[in-house]
């Protein structure tokens, strides 16, 4: 099976190839205040800032209600912006982007945070 021959399933159905291309570049106007967001990082600093905040987003999406409009990613993006997470992944962004971390050493610290600061926990405890 060829990459282009998967279809994207959502509740009320299958997209069509012109649906999915739509979905991706509304996803990514969605996602686009976590890129936006802070212009004083180096680019390793940006992209481990912007990764970070992006699964944290896209994790906590997965617990809202889903729409064809995918207005629920945007709806975790709104809500991660308020959120006091987002300073806390700056301050981490950095520390690791300055860290004279190896490779393996740098992963894991990403994944121990990612973990230590999911969204969703607020949604379980409510």
């Amino acid at each position: 099976m060829r990459p282009h021959d998967f279809d994207i399933t959502f509740t009320e159905g299958k997209c069509s190839a012109l649906e999915i291309r739509a979905k991706k570049e509304t996803l990514l106007s969605f996602v686009q205040p976590l890129v936006d967001k802070g212009t004083w990082f180096t680019s390793a600093n940006g992209i481990i800032q912007t990764g970070i905040a992006t699964i944290i987003v896209l994790e906590y999406s997965a617990f809202l209600q889903c729409d064809r409009e995918l207005k629920f990613i945007k709806s975790a993006v709104d809500y991660y912006m308020k959120s006091p997470t987002v300073v806390a992944v700056e301050k981490v962004a950095r520390e690791i982007a300055d860290g004279n971390y190896k490779k393996e050493e740098r992963k894991k610290k990403i994944l121990e945070f990612v973990l230590e600061n999911r969204l969703c926990t607020s949604l379980a405890l409510s």
